[in-house]
């Protein structure tokens, strides 16, 4: 489900955050900002854009690299993390003027995809085919793609749909005989800890949002705009004023899915409502993915994504799986937490159909991923109209050595041990000493009976043995799936 921002705008900056026909505009690199600052830099217009680089379109799978560098074999292409398309406001307000045309004007439902919606999919699936054209199959193998969505109708949707235009032989329109439905996986929403976090579950993540929320610099902005949601209460019906900000964005969002749709908004609506809104939009999402605290927020939210790329990438490496891309169609709070876990969380909210590639390299010859040999270069597409805009991580720009990369992200991804749900971070238990769950509700703690057993000799060794044929079995095991992208899944793999 999509919490924060709307979608694509109409002719404005991506920076408000809101939805549209119209196509966003592509800012400069992302920053890191602070909460109000970040509510400052969402100001409809506000955003700059790149000399060169428009947006997205055709482009070559050089382009994140510097024309000087030598460029390394494609490896593995990318997983692909993207917003679903265009859809119906989420919901109403009081006195919504079309309130009582919902029906008729969303015959499909609130928080549904659109034909609009579609069309930006389709394109996407489209751009990803130019882009891949000599390294994709040119028709869907099973062992090459595997795709992964939240289990919302406007992801499942749009996944399929994507998939139509990277692989024509999945689009609608095509000779009965000549059509073939590509499998979307998904879980159901209470158990998707990769996609959709466990913010409403997590009491630790609850005490972090309240220390941002509770702070200094975010109480000052706050009260700034009391006056504003006082106003705000008597045009729509709703309690504003000492609520928590996303029903601000509610209105926000309904206000700009109806006026993308060409439906006529109340006089109050004016611009200027419109972009206090997005700023206010803007402050909710920095306390939820910023400072304070904002890796650890990282490592209960995007930072498990993050995680999972990184390991699936070892994983294909280590078992020699064809696999080349893994695509993730998921929501603005998705795209949002892994640009806070990245650093590149900059205030402004990704519009419908928004893209974050990361595309893996390794020179040939170079086996060692550690080594240097393997890079990450990360490229974001939020505009339909140009190219798409490289990005770099803080502190390692351009394509970036795996061992660095990871050494960069390490604060903000899970821990080896997990990252509990209850209290505050505690020291690393020892091996063997107890279980800790991260992305779960139930804090892993360590169970006050269990006790630390020293095992005599006798009874070491033959375990020790054991475990050596049972390692043996499962690395045969391993070799026998490792045609199937599956695999990854079904032996415990974060896809």
């Amino acid at each position: 489900m999509s919490r924060w921002g709307c979608g694509t705008d109409s002719g404005l900056s991506s920076a408000s955050g809101l939805c549209g026909h119209g196509r966003a505009r592509v800012l400069g690199p992302p920053r890191r900002t602070s909460a109000p600052a970040a509510a400052a830099a969402a100001t409809p217009g506000s955003g700059r854009r790149t000399p060169g680089v428009c947006g997205c379109g055709e482009v070559s799978p050089a382009l994140a690299w510097p024309p000087s560098s030598p460029q390394p074999a494609l490896t593995w292409s990318r997983p692909q993390v993207f917003r679903h398309g265009d859809r119906a406001p989420l919901a109403s307000y009081p006195t919504d003027p079309h309130k009582e045309a919902v029906t008729t004007l969303w015959p499909r439902g609130l928080g549904q995809l659109t034909g609009e919606g579609v069309r930006q999919q389709l394109e996407l699936g489209r751009f990803l085919r130019s882009r891949y054209e000599a390294f994709l199959s040119p028709e869907y193998r099973r062992e090459e793609v595997y795709v992964r969505s939240t289990d919302f109708d406007r992801t499942l949707e749009s996944a399929q749909a994507n998939l139509a235009g990277l692989f024509p032989e999945a689009a609608p329109g095509r000779p009965e005989a000549a059509w073939r439905p590509i499998p979307v996986h998904t879980v159901p929403v209470t158990e998707d800890k990769l996609l959709r976090f466990p913010t409403r579950s997590c009491p630790r993540y609850h005490e972090l949002l309240r220390e941002a929320t509770e702070a200094a610099e975010y109480q000052t902005a706050l009260e700034g705009w009391t006056d504003f949601l006082t106003h705000l209460e008597n045009y729509t019906g709703l309690s504003l004023v000492g609520e928590p900000l996303r029903r601000a964005w509610k209105v926000l969002d309904t206000l700009m899915c109806q006026q993308a749709h060409g439906l006529p908004l109340p006089s109050w609506a004016s611009p200027d409502v419109l972009r206090t809104l997005a700023q206010i939009s803007a402050l909710d999402i920095g306390a939820h993915v910023g400072p304070p605290r904002a890796a650890e927020k990282a490592q209960l939210t995007g930072g498990i994504l993050l995680d999972a790329i990184l390991a699936n990438f070892s994983r294909v490496q280590r078992l020699g799986l064809p696999l080349k891309m893994v695509m993730y169609s998921a929501h603005d709070s998705t795209l949002l937490a892994l640009q806070g876990a990245l650093g590149l969380y900059d205030g402004h909210t990704p519009p419908y159909a928004a893209c974050l590639g990361f595309e893996f390299r390794r020179r040939l010859g170079d086996p060692d991923e550690d080594a240097g040999n393997v890079t990450i270069s990360l490229f974001y597409r939020n505009d339909s109209t140009g190219l798409p805009l490289p990005l770099s991580l803080p502190g390692c720009p351009g394509a970036c050595p795996l061992g660095r990369f990871r050494q960069l992200t390490a604060p903000a991804r899970p821990p080896a041990h997990g990252v509990p749900c209850h209290g505050p971070p505690e020291p690393a238990t020892p091996a063997g000493d107890g279980h800790w769950h991260w992305g779960g509700s139930v804090g892993g703690r360590r169970s006050r009976d269990s006790h630390s057993r020293v095992l005599p000799a006798a009874t070491v060794v033959p375990l020790l043995a054991g475990a050596v044929v049972v390692l043996g079995v499962l690395s045969a095991g391993l070799g026998l799936l490792a045609w199937r992208p599956s695999c990854l899944r079904a032996w415990g793999g974060p896809v």
